[in-house]
């Protein structure tokens, strides 16, 4: 095999890795195996919303604890990626996804989008950074009578309401390359 189709391999191997990491965050979330999860993230890790930014691997565990608690079930769903690489240990990559969140109250749905830094840490590819913004968090009835047309999109349950982070035309929120 020459180099260039060995590099071109451990790409593509690199770009699997990176995918399955973002599914086994999706389930390992809503399975609340919260152990596991945190070692999808750098010692260092970073998660972050526009309200709220969490630093260190145990920290983020504990903010997804909290964040949940009120839930009895998720469902995170990622359905597409981009990942650009900045170099054979260090990539940026854009996910795009949907979660359904509930309790005996209510079902929350929304539309979310991660801006991701992965960075490979003891031969793995693990998160660095991973910002989170939203269309929208509406219960399925705010979200049946009308709520997308709304500019606080964002209800979610004790928190206060506010305006939705997308869509961004001037790429204002935390993530954005600058």
């Amino acid at each position: 095999m020459t180099d260039d189709l060995a590099a071109r391999v451990r790409r593509l191997e690199d770009r699997l890795e990176i995918s399955e990491l973002i599914v086994r965050y999706a389930t390992l979330l809503d399975d609340a195996q919260w152990d596991a999860l945190g070692e999808l993230f750098t010692i260092d890790g970073v998660f972050g919303s526009p309200h709220s930014t969490t630093v260190g691997r145990a920290e983020v565990v504990e903010n997804f604890k909290v964040k949940h608690a009120p839930f009895t079930w998720t469902w995170h769903d990622p359905h597409g990626q981009v990942v650009e690489f900045d170099d054979d240990d260090h990539a940026r990559g854009t996910v795009i996804g949907y979660a359904e969140l509930g309790n005996d109250k209510a079902t929350i749905v929304t539309s979310i989008r991660y801006l991701d830094d992965y960075r490979r840490e003891d031969g793995r590819w693990r998160f660095a950074r991973r910002n989170v913004l939203s269309l929208y968090g509406l219960t399925d009835a705010d979200r049946n009578a009308g709520g997308l047309q709304q500019a606080e999109r964002r209800r979610w349950p004790n928190r206060p309401s506010g305006i939705a982070e997308l869509p961004d035309y001037s790429r204002t929120h935390p993530g954005y390359p600058g």
